[in-house]
């Protein structure tokens, strides 16, 4: 970690508060996901998380919310989004929602009349969680950057086809290097442990919990574009696409990799007290962007293949992109295409911003 000079004594420059929350679903409801279709659920393995970071600076907050489920329905979205807003005291545009693309998820992305007590609840939940971190604000410096993880995951249009290995880190600290969070964008669907019938998120949710045992503070994992990439061993040694023969093991193997390379990440980044915060809302093309100091932040609500994320970065090489699609529920599909109209808006965005 490298600290900038300027201006690192002023407690008032820039502040971070963060939060958690339960979401688990109650055991004997529906587990969904893309792969393996609905399945009764029988226990819980670890529990399913809202992960809140509330960032302040000079007067403008924004809250970034991660949550272990596949994807949500626009009317889910918009009510955590209102929820949240709500509790951190600023407008729905500043609040950006991510999920983990975990495929042991409550369907949030359809109308199920066995959650509709749980849907309406599920915005105060991760309100609860928005109300904690705003408490918890404290000074703190933020840095960025890109690395690589490689060779865990594979495009579905077949064997031979490494997918996209670009990992970015946003990390968090306090004055003295200690972690106050963790932000990790990847494109890997959270799908390993296959059609287990145990409440669990998966590979992100033991990377995170292992970021968080080891000082990282709280850590969200946000599902980079995704629609059409599959995890590691989709074609190696596994002609069955169901995955039956997935192990604990393998969700372990993953996450540790994913949190030992995300952790020297987060060492290499360049601290900054004088953070500046610009957030956008277009419409028109249906996405967000935010600039968070040396991060930048796009999200859609449509689900998008990875040729998204890499046709933003492809033109803006120097700068870190956070780039996340929600899944609402999409499956996997090689065929899918990417919105060029929202690439084509959001670039132009972003190097107004500052990206390069």
């Amino acid at each position: 970690m490298v600290l900038e000079m300027a201006g690192k004594t002023d407690p008032g420059l820039f502040r971070a508060g963060v939060g958690r929350a339960v979401i688990t679903p109650p055991v004997g409801f529906v587990i969904d996901g893309p792969e393996h279709g609905s399945r009764i659920s029988t226990g819980i393995l670890d529990d399913l998380l809202a992960r809140v970071i509330v960032l302040e600076s000079k007067g403008t907050r924004v809250v970034l919310i991660g949550l272990d489920v596949w994807g949500l329905s626009s009317s889910v979205l918009s009510s955590v989004k209102l929820a949240a807003s709500t509790a951190a005291s600023v407008e729905p545009e500043s609040v950006w929602v991510t999920t983990t693309g975990n495929g042991s998820s409550p369907p949030l992305w359809r109308e199920d009349p066995q959650y509709a007590a749980y849907s309406a609840y599920f915005p105060e939940q991760v309100s609860g969680a928005v109300r904690i971190a705003v408490t918890s604000l404290e000074p703190a410096s933020m840095g960025s950057t890109g690395t690589l993880l490689a060779d865990v995951s594979t495009f579905t249009a077949g064997p031979g086809r490494p997918g996209n290995a670009a990992l970015f880190v946003m990390a968090v600290n306090r004055a003295d290097g200690s972690g106050i969070a963790r932000l990790i964008n990847f494109a890997c669907p959270a799908t390993i442990f296959g059609n287990s019938t145990q409440w669990t998120a998966d590979y992100p949710g033991y990377a995170a919990w292992a970021i968080e045992q080891n000082g990282g503070g709280v850590t969200l994992f946000s599902q980079a574009p995704s629609h059409d990439i599959r995890p590691y061993d989709w074609w190696d040694d596994n002609p069955e696409p169901s995955h039956a023969d997935r192990e604990p093991q393998d969700v372990h193997a993953l996450g540790l990799l994913l949190a030992t390379q995300a952790a020297n990440g987060a060492a290499d980044t360049t601290q900054r007290r004088n953070v500046a915060v610009e957030i956008r809302t277009d419409e028109e093309a249906g996405i967000q962007i935010m600039k968070i100091g040396d991060a930048y932040f796009i999200s859609t609500e449509k689900p998008q293949p990875n040729k998204f994320a890499r046709r933003f970065r492809r033109d803006l090489p120097h700068s870190n992109t956070f780039i996340a699609a929600n899944l609402s529920g999409g499956m996997f599909d090689d065929k899918a295409t990417f919105d060029a109209r929202a690439i084509k808006r959001g670039t132009i965005a972003l190097k107004e911003m500052g990206a390069s």
